[in-house]
Parts: structure tokens; sequence; C-alpha cells
């Protein structure tokens, strides 16, 4: 068993086909967004009431693509940033790396599905908890970065605990998905305000000065 774990640590691999694969998911995802915005269909064309009923009834949708656009978006910048402390790649980290980004080919179902139901508590929550594994997957894939293939110049720039600080998004994820038994709009505040958390990298003391 040992033997076929090692296995994982092998491989020096260049990161920018790593980079590559990661920035043509992550296009993918933000284009499967926006999918769910379809231009609704009147009964009568020339009816500016029942178009302005119409664009209502979406209002759920655009703001469930609003949140995932966000999110998604601060993923992909966080992963960028994380890459750049990586000397090379392993197979582990390859195979890490590709488990995060099937989380994020995922996130456009959770997205449809609260945009469509918005006042469904299972629907709104299942968007949290989503989002929370998401988090944890990329919790999962720069631990092993930083313990793993952190490059010698860089580790005066790790900031410190970073990973605890990193389970703030899942926390706040989880309590918009509990939220919901009580307000469903909510958790839609906190689905929102999370991701302000994390707009930007992390950066320890000493690069900011």
């Amino acid at each position: 068993m040992m033997r076929f774990l090692k296995r994982f640590g092998q491989g020096e691999l260049r990161l920018n086909r790593t980079e590559a694969f990661s920035d043509g998911v992550f296009a993918i995802v933000v284009t499967l967004l926006v999918l769910e915005l379809k231009v609704p269909i009147l009964h009568d064309r020339a009816s500016v009431s029942e178009l302005n009923h119409r664009l209502v009834d979406l209002v759920p949708k655009f703001l469930s693509w609003l949140i995932s656009f966000v999110i998604v978006c601060k993923f992909w910048l966080n992963h960028h940033h994380l890459l750049t402390f990586a000397r090379h790649a392993t197979y582990g980290m390859v195979w890490l790396n590709s488990i995060f980004l099937m989380g994020q080919a995922f996130i456009p179902f959770p997205t449809a599905l609260m945009g469509e139901f918005p006042t469904n508590p299972l629907a709104v929550s299942l968007f949290g908890a989503v989002m929370a594994v998401n988090t944890l997957l990329f919790i999962a894939l720069q631990s092993y970065i930083i313990g793993n293939l952190l490059k010698p110049e860089l580790v005066s720039a790790v900031v410190p605990h970073l990973t605890r600080k990193s389970f703030v998004g899942v926390v706040c994820y989880l309590l918009g998905a509990a939220a919901t038994l009580f307000n469903v709009h909510v958790a839609f505040v906190l689905y929102a305000l999370t991701p302000l958390f994390f707009i930007t990298p992390p950066q320890s003391r000493r690069i900011v000065e």
C-alpha cells in the first residue's frame, strides 16, 4: 500500500500543462453558468407588462449566476496564485488538481437548481454544500503543494495558519446551507458575501511591506 501511495509523489511534471488544463476547465464552467439565462418566451411579443413579469421571474437566476460567477472567479484567482508556489507538478498534485476541477465543473448544476427553485430550502442548501466541498478540495490541493512542493525561496511568503484561515469559507457556506431551515434569503446573502473575504489571495505581512 505504501509503495502504491509513494507513486503519487513521483514525477516532475511541467506546471504549464496543469495551468492550461485548469484554465480551460474554469473557462468552460463560467460559460456553462450563463447558459441558464435564457430569453423568456412571450405569448404577446409586444407586451411590455408580460416581458416585465418574465424578467422579474428571472431575478433569482440572475442572482444565482452572479454569485456563482464571482465564486468561480475567486477560485480561479486563488488557484492561479497557489500554483506559483509549486516547484513542479507530481502525479499526486495533478490528481488532486483534477478532483478539484471536477468539483468546479459541477457548480453549474446547483447554480441552476437554486435559480430555478429559489424558495426551496433543499435546492438552496445544496448550493452551499457544493461550495463547501469545493473549498475543501481547494484546501487539500493547497496543503499538498505547501507541504510537498513549496519553492524554498517562497517559504517566508506563506501566510501563517493559512489552512485554518481557509476553513472560514467552508464554515460560511455551511452556515448558509443551515440558514435555509429558517430563511432562504439569509442563505443568499451569506453565499454572496463569503467570496468577498477571499477576493484577493492572502499575502504575508513581509510581502505586503
